[in-house]
């Protein structure tokens, strides 16, 4: 029976993920009859976001949202849903109806199940809002982008000695990643012209990985023999930045991608993938998720192990964050991302919280209909976390030279702050972080309101 089978798969693989929730009727004991379906069919699957909020339509029936066979409200109406009628006497035993819910912020996520249950089992409800907000990933990953990102259109060349010491005591506060370098032309870009030197100087440096960026073939085998013991690629969603930015169309900087992930399998050689204008190019305007998906896929394919989504202007709301998360999570496991946030517009955090939020919930629903009575099983399986890996540059150093005013990236001492304050686990100690003294070298303030705060507090209790 190939419907059982696809039943069974996805059971299995709910249970990979995080918690699996069963409800049944109360009057019924045991399941007996599940073993005994003789067929199962599907119903259709459905995909409604916390930013689109579903009315009923006049025909009284449930359409798919991409249909077009219903009106959309943002903002305006609580969720509604009808489930479709599945408790039809037919000549098979049992229907299942699966239905997938795309969450953004969580905080929403009690409205979406009123459909289900009353207000008369309002613990009911609490008890699956608080499943879900356990959904919400317990350790995040900061990704430090500084030495790289962060400096690489700073006009001063920054002494290499600097740069080294900038790295050690990122990795003393914990990170676990720091992205080290760039083996691009110095012609390009000249502040890392010294890339070997920084990367011969850190190769005794425990506790952290450094990828470095490798833009090609010949960038790939000078980081190799400076001893990168992982790389990083840089696709485009917008032809026009692709271009711009790296000089080719997007097709042919996959094309050139491919040769580095295939050069750095074969050396087991792990492989990152950054994509830049995931919601904005400065060119082009508004980037369909469509085409970041597509991107997405392409490095997925060819072997990137992790891909980072960058939002280069910083122009990203959540209205525009989670459309693009959810095109990409349906192409590459949410597992495998990272989000890339510039806080020009001030929405970094709210990003990121956004996205540590992102969920996929199915729901399995199978109704046995006998002759004495109805048995109801659901299955509320949340099939993956949010995202819980970040970038962000200390003291929120770098920026797009593209985004007239871009305040630069997500400052890392606001990111672990914030995260600190929501209980959610970095391993990072805030307070050496701060240490980090780039701001000072560099001779401004630094462009963390956290370090900046904590740093006056300090002053003033000396």
């Amino acid at each position: 029976m190939p419907a059982a089978k696809g039943l069974d798969k996805i059971l299995r693989r709910g249970s990979l993920f995080i918690r699996t929730l069963v409800l049944m009727a109360p009057y019924i004991e045991e399941p007996h009859l599940v073993s005994g379906l003789s067929c199962i069919g599907y119903d259709t699957v459905r995909s409604v976001t916390s930013g689109t909020c579903m009315k009923t339509p006049k025909d009284g029936v449930t359409h798919s949202p991409k249909s077009g066979n219903h009106e959309y409200a943002r903002g305006v109406h609580s969720w509604r849903k009808e489930m479709r009628t599945v408790y039809e006497r037919k000549n098979i035993n049992g229907m299942v109806s699966l239905q997938r819910w795309n969450f953004g912020p969580l905080e929403n996520v009690p409205g979406a199940w009123n459909w289900i249950w009353n207000s008369k089992n309002y613990v009911m409800l609490n008890f699956l809002y608080a499943l879900f907000l356990k959904g919400i990933p317990g350790y995040v990953k900061i990704v430090e982008v500084g030495p790289r990102d962060g400096l690489q259109n700073e006009k001063h060349i920054v002494p290499t000695a600097v740069k080294v010491e900038l790295i050690k005591l990122l990795v003393s506060s914990g990170l676990p990643v720091v992205d080290a370098t760039s083996f691009v032309s110095p012609k390009w870009l000249p502040q890392l012209a010294d890339a070997k030197d920084v990367m011969e100087a850190i190769q005794n440096v425990e506790g952290a990985r450094f990828p470095v960026l490798t833009p090609n073939l010949k960038g790939f085998e000078a980081a190799v023999a400076a001893g990168a013991k992982e790389v990083a690629i840089f696709a485009s969603a917008s032809e026009s930045f692709s271009r711009s930015n790296i000089n080719c169309s997007i097709e042919d900087s996959l094309t050139r991608y491919r040769d580095v992930a295939s050069a750095a399998r074969n050396l087991s050689i792990p492989v990152r993938g950054y994509i830049s204008c995931v919601v904005e190019c400065p060119v082009e305007g508004s980037v369909p998720p469509a085409k970041v998906a597509y991107v997405a896929k392409a490095l997925s394919d060819m072997g990137c192990s992790e891909i980072s989504l960058g939002d280069t202007l910083g122009v990203g709301t959540p209205g525009t964050v989670i459309p693009m998360l959810e095109a990409v999570t349906d192409v590459v496991p949410v597992d495998m991302l990272a989000v890339h946030f510039h806080d020009t517009y001030g929405q970094a955090m709210l990003n990121i919280l956004v996205s540590l939020q992102f969920s996929r919930i199915l729901q399995v629903f199978i109704s046995i209909n006998t002759s004495e009575y109805l048995i109801i099983y659901i299955w509320f399986i949340a099939l993956s976390m949010g995202i819980s890996t970040v970038d962000s540059s200390v003291s929120g150093l770098g920026g797009c030279p593209y985004a007239k005013g871009a305040s630069g990236n997500v400052a890392t001492e606001d990111v672990v702050y914030m995260l600190n304050g929501i209980e959610m686990k970095t391993n990072v100690e805030l307070g050496k972080l701060i240490l980090a003294f780039i701001s000072k070298h560099l001779g401004r303030p630094s462009g963390s309101k956290a370090a900046t705060s904590m740093s006056k507090v300090t002053a003033r209790a000396s």
